[in-house]
């Protein structure tokens, strides 16, 4: 009996032993303290220390916003369409010259115009083949009747009579001839009896 006792007063020792070191072992050990993390810091500017990455730039005022519109030209100064009986100088120039009798004689060249802008006349191109050793021939603008819707220019004159009158030059083209005439005359070198200096022995 009393060795029963024993036994079992024993095996509820271990028992409690046993537990001890369970709980012992379920419980968390403490884990050492981690350094805290620390951030670096960026470099310290040249100028008073500040951040430069924490500086917003201002958006550059926009000068269109405060710019006064523009005041367009007064009404009677501004032309916004083309009438009928105009003719812009881009297609009339190149257009077909025709005499009374619808034959065509030429085409138009050039316009010319005085200081004021006014068109005094025009130049015609005036025989030739397709434009090559045609003859440059101007008429006052009173001369001429531009036909837009036509498409051509008329004179009252024929071809023979066109070619028969003077050239018509530029003002270039004038004073180029007055430069050559104004220039001196080249002296030639005297002709001599010898040839390369060697005379003959008799």
């Amino acid at each position: 009996m009393m060795k029963r006792l024993l036994m079992t007063t024993a095996a509820a020792s271990l028992l409690a032993l046993g537990s001890a070191a369970y709980a012992q072992n379920a419980t968390t050990t403490p884990q050492p303290a981690q350094p805290p993390v620390t951030t670096p810091q960026p470099p310290a500017s040249n100028s008073g220390g500040t951040d430069m990455n924490s500086q917003t730039t201002a958006p550059a005022p926009d000068a269109s916003a405060n710019a006064t519109p523009a005041t367009p030209p007064p009404s009677d100064a501004v032309i916004s369409a083309q009438s009928d009986n105009e003719v812009s100088a881009n297609k009339l120039i190149g257009m077909n010259v025709y005499n009374a009798q619808g034959d065509k004689i030429g085409t138009v060249h050039d316009i010319l115009l005085d200081k004021d802008g006014k068109a005094t006349g025009v130049v015609l191109s005036v025989g030739g083949l397709l434009g090559v050793g045609a003859k440059s021939v101007g008429l006052t603008w009173k001369e001429i009747d531009v036909k837009p819707e036509e498409q051509q220019v008329q004179v009252s004159y024929t071809k023979d009579q066109l070619e028969a009158a003077p050239d018509f030059k530029t003002s270039d083209q004038i004073n180029s001839e007055m430069n050559q005439q104004q220039q001196p005359a080249t002296p030639t070198a005297p002709s001599g009896g010898t040839s390369g200096g060697s005379t003959s022995q008799p």
